[in-house]
């Protein structure tokens, strides 16, 4: 440990305390001789007088040994205490007289200005941002000039351009936010279904061939979601003009699910080709609905078309590979429900002898969906969905569906018509 004295210099009772490195040297030639023959043991504070005021030393600490004070005594000063000073200064207290701490400085005065601090009275922070300004710089409103009051928060004024009472548009939600009439009608946009005065939260996602986007802006209570990624995920959404899906064409009907998905800044994943098959279904597509080689097919057609839209290729690339796979499976799954057919066949005949031969050589396989498990649990049993005439359908399912019911039990599977009365 230093064998130093360490004191803390208090200058706060001279009346022209030094400033300067040379002008404490100067005091401390002073006051060290003076020190001389003092015993620093006796108290921890002591003073010196002189016809500039007194100086105190506070001793923070005395090596041991250390008592009286003779020529070979080592100090070092740790701190000084001095009178305290207003450094930045508000001019416009200054200017009526009065002395006021400057802890802002003006974004508009030029900055080797020191005029351009100001106090907490004087300077003007407008809401939305914390930029400070003096009155002298007050910034009017970006319309028509009067005394602003805030900031935008919109995309284009970003905090900036400031905005005066008469064009405030508060946030719907947020009191802290505020818009300038044009960032809040981007942010905010009114909903375009006539006499409609909401605001349009819904984009239309409609993509026509050429890759130009409709973009209108609806309403949640006219806007239209087509749900194409099931009921978990938001659907697509649609204005009136391109609310309706049915009857439309099943290329265009494919090229909006891929394009639609691909260009949402929270990226989808396409459909399977299930998922397209329960969409070409519900748009009045049966038979292509239940044709998933014609549907893989059309993906690989549709997929060439949209190889210009670098987000809608990358993800038909990337789904590719998934649709091959299902593929694969649906032929497996394919064979095992013509198989669970013939055998419907069987019972239906063995089942009702008047009309048996009859309705059996009527039905088609339409599509079979094999059990779900979880966890070594069936959570959905098997169902073989068929075909059959308008004018069988009566007969096959038969009085309070005792006839239907049977084969199921029969099979060992749900069976049901395809598009028509469930049992």
């Amino acid at each position: 440990m230093s064998g130093e004295v360490e004191l803390v210099l208090d200058l706060r009772g001279l009346r022209n305390a030094p400033t300067t490195p040379d002008g404490f040297a100067e005091l401390w030639d002073a006051v060290e001789p003076a020190l001389v023959g003092r015993d620093l043991a006796q108290r921890q504070v002591h003073e010196l007088h002189g016809p500039d005021g007194s100086v105190r030393l506070e001793v923070a600490r005395l090596p041991h040994g250390t008592g009286v004070v003779d020529h070979d005594t080592r100090f070092a000063i740790v701190a000084v205490r001095e009178q305290p000073y207003l450094r930045y200064r508000c001019k416009h207290c200054e200017a009526s007289g009065e002395t006021g701490y400057a802890p802002f400085v003006c974004a508009s005065c030029p900055r080797d200005d020191a005029g351009g601090r100001v106090c907490d009275r004087h300077v003007v922070i407008l809401d939305g941002a914390l930029l400070a300004t003096c009155p002298d710089h007050h910034p009017p409103c970006q319309e028509c000039g009067a005394p602003a009051v805030f900031r935008c928060a919109g995309r284009s004024c970003r905090r900036e351009r400031a905005w005066c009472a008469a064009h405030r548009r508060p946030h719907p939600r947020d009191p802290d936010v505020d818009y300038c009439p044009s960032c809040y009608d981007d942010v905010f946009p009114r909903c375009e279904a006539p006499g409609c005065t909401d605001i349009g939260t819904v984009r239309c996602e409609h993509v026509s061939r050429d890759l130009h986007r409709c973009g209108q802006r609806m309403c949640t209570r006219h806007a239209r979601r087509w749900q194409v990624f099931g009921g978990e995920r938001v659907g697509l959404g649609r204005c009136g003009r391109h609310g309706s899906m049915r009857g439309v064409a099943p290329d265009e009907l494919v090229f909006q699910i891929v394009v639609g998905a691909s260009a949402r800044k929270r990226k989808e994943r396409l459909p399977s080709l299930q998922g397209f098959a329960h969409n070409l279904r519900n748009s009045g597509h049966r038979d292509l609905a239940l044709d998933y080689e014609r549907i893989h097919r059309l993906l690989d057609v549709v997929g060439r078309e949209v190889s210009r839209d670098r987000a809608a290729a990358a993800a038909i690339s990337e789904t590719r590979p998934v649709w091959a796979r299902q593929l694969a499976g649906l032929a497996s799954t394919s064979q095992e429900g013509r198989r669970l057919v013939d055998r419907l066949k069987s019972l239906i005949v063995a089942h009702d002898r008047r009309f048996g031969v009859e309705v059996a050589a009527a039905i088609e396989l339409a599509e079979y969906k094999p059990p779900i498990q979880r966890d070594g649990v069936v959570t959905r049993r098997a169902t073989l969905f068929v075909k059959v005439p308008d004018h069988l359908r009566g007969r096959f399912i038969g009085p309070r569906g005792q006839n239907v019911q049977a084969y199921g039990a029969g099979l060992g599977v749900d069976v049901k018509i395809e598009g028509g009365r469930r049992p």
